[in-house]
């Protein structure tokens, strides 16, 4: 690692705005994306293709839909923390290698609830690999059904637990659209086979540094949900490619590269407005979300129930959050501010949401009010 370099609190948020696509660079190709954000959180269905719309130039939805579900360049699986992401597909068999067996064992409590027995657990893993393999892509229900059919659990939350469980232990994936419902295959029907890192845990770590530096070895183990010994691994085996800094006392890395840009990124344009999607990388990607807001209207954000509402960044502080509702040809969206915001800070969100509506394709009418408890 190279020598410590000293920043301030607002200065890693613009580094972190940047590093995360959000600033002036941009890729132009949805895998492009997806990998150079480590990966793009996908539970959500705006939340997914605003992930990676916002993130690029020149891209629509429809194009993020045909990288996942013509190209095949990139695949929606459940891998860090046992969520659901985007990632390039060449990445996820050795992703899945290096977190499923870790995510599926937090698990476990949750399959003793729902009544799932190790032999169950192990008979799902063939069977489902048998079923997929003869009948090809199979929707929730269908799966459902066959469990049943097998005297295997399929009741209530059994089958989606279930499902979760085969993808990160590397049998299945989410595959190809049948009338609007996702279905899953087999990873390795669906995904050609490509060659791992050397080290898949080093890579981990070049990949979230890069993506979210200035960061904390917290903020990784967060992120990647592995556990504290794991993290420090993949941390020291990647510490030749990374920059150690201080942020208002606080130890944290970025990537050769993003400190190689800083002086060019803290004396770019300022007072730059963003406007995010649901569960947004940018706020779910620390284990603390130091907007430098108060905790108060942090919590505007985490409403509770694992909801993360989109957001409104300037330089990547917080200042406000929207809601949307659909309409017949698009969205009436509701932007709260918790301050002020100027003329160029409003020109900026007119130009934000007209962007978001040729991406989605949809016309977006918007209005703005404060928040009177900010």
């Amino acid at each position: 690692m190279t020598a410590e370099i000293a920043l301030t609190r607002r200065e890693a948020h613009r580094l972190r705005l940047h590093a995360q696509l959000l600033g002036t660079q941009r890729d132009a190709r949805a895998a492009d994306t997806v990998r150079s954000a480590a990966a793009i959180q996908a539970q959500d269905r705006l939340g997914e293709q605003l992930g990676v719309g916002v993130r690029s130039t020149g891209l629509t939805a429809a194009d993020v839909d045909h990288a996942r579900l013509s190209d095949r360049s990139i695949v929606r699986n459940w891998l860090m923390r046992g969520t659901l992401h985007l990632v390039p597909s060449e990445d996820l068999r050795w992703m899945l290698d290096l977190l499923g067996e870790a995510m599926d064992a937090k698990a476990l409590k949750r399959r003793a609830d729902l009544g799932i027995s190790d032999d169950d657990h192990g008979k799902v893993l063939k069977f489902l690999r048998k079923q997929l393999a003869s009948n090809g892509p199979m929707t929730r229900a269908e799966i459902g059904d066959a469990f049943r059919s097998a005297g295997l659990p399929s009741d209530g939350q059994a089958t989606p637990h279930l499902l979760r469980t085969t993808s990160l232990l590397g049998v299945s994936c989410f595959g190809p659209n049948r009338d609007g419902e996702a279905t899953h295959v087999l990873i390795d029907d669906w995904l050609p086979t490509a060659d791992p890192p050397p080290d898949p845990g080093a890579e981990l770590a070049r990949r979230y540094f890069a993506a979210y530096g200035p960061a904390t070895q917290s903020d990784f183990r967060w992120w990647s949900g592995l556990p504290a010994a794991d993290t420090r691994r993949c941390l020291q085996a990647a510490a030749e490619d990374l920059t150690e800094v201080n942020v208002d006392g606080r130890t944290m890395w970025m990537s050769h590269t993003g400190a190689a840009q800083l002086n060019d990124v803290l004396h770019g344009p300022q007072g730059v407005l963003r406007v995010l999607g649901p569960f947004d990388p940018y706020i779910v990607g620390y284990a603390k979300r130091d907007l430098d807001v108060p905790d108060h209207l942090l919590k505007r954000v985490n409403a509770g129930g694992g909801m993360l509402r989109p957001c409104v960044l300037i330089d990547g502080r917080l200042v406000g959050t929207w809601d949307r509702k659909r309409r017949a040809r698009g969205l009436t969206v509701r932007v709260t501010c918790f301050e002020e915001l100027s003329e160029s800070a409003q020109a900026q969100l007119e130009a934000e949401f007209a962007e978001i509506g040729r991406f989605l394709d949809a016309e977006i009418s918007w209005s703005l009010q404060p928040d009177p408890t900010a």
